[in-house]
Formats: structure tokens, sequence, C-alpha cells
């Protein structure tokens, strides 16, 4: 049991800090599966099915940056609710919206 005791306290203080850093990735991924995907599965939309996140569908909107599509996080439509900064932060804001322009096509 001694020997085991310096590969516990390894395990406890240098790969679980590493596991729980992982969990908390911030990526535009995580970030849009986190606070978008319940609507916008797949870039899809349950509440108006015509206003995707498909790129078609976004310039129709005029929606061609990641920054317009902050400012529809934080200035929505009827049916989509409205996302403070202090809600999501600029920055991770902004990994959203590169995300998904990457990704829906």
């Amino acid at each position: 049991m001694k020997k085991l005791l310096p590969f516990f306290l390894f395990a406890l203080t240098v790969l679980v800090p590493a596991f729980l850093t992982g969990c908390s990735d911030s990526s535009g991924e995580n970030l849009y599966a986190l606070h978008c995907a319940g609507c916008h599965p797949g870039g899809s939309n349950t509440i108006n099915p015509a206003k995707t996140l498909k790129t078609a569908d976004l310039q129709k909107n005029m929606i061609n940056t990641p920054e317009d599509i902050v400012d529809k996080l934080r200035n929505p439509g009827p049916g989509m609710p409205r996302y403070t900064e202090a809600m999501i932060p600029e920055k991770e804001a902004l990994r959203i919206g590169s995300y998904v322009l990457k990704t829906f096509k």
C-alpha cells in the first residue's frame, strides 16, 4: 500500500487537474453545444425552420461575420433568448460565431 501512495498523489496533483481543464474546454464547438445546440441542432432552427445557421440563410439576414453572429446573440429577434456579455463573454461569443460560419455551410 505504501508503494501505491506516490502514484495516487501523482494522479491527484497532475492528472486530475489536467482532466478537469479539458472538461472546461471553451472551444467554439463546445460553447455552441452548451448555449446553442438545444434550439439549433446541426445548424437547424427548431423555432423558425426558415432561419437556419446555414450560410445562405445567414446571408439573407445580413449575417456574414462572427461579429454579426455576436450581435444576433446580444440583440435577437422573436423566439430567441438574449445572451448578455455576462452570460457569454465577448471572446467566447466570437468563438461561437467563428464555429457557426466554418461548420454550417
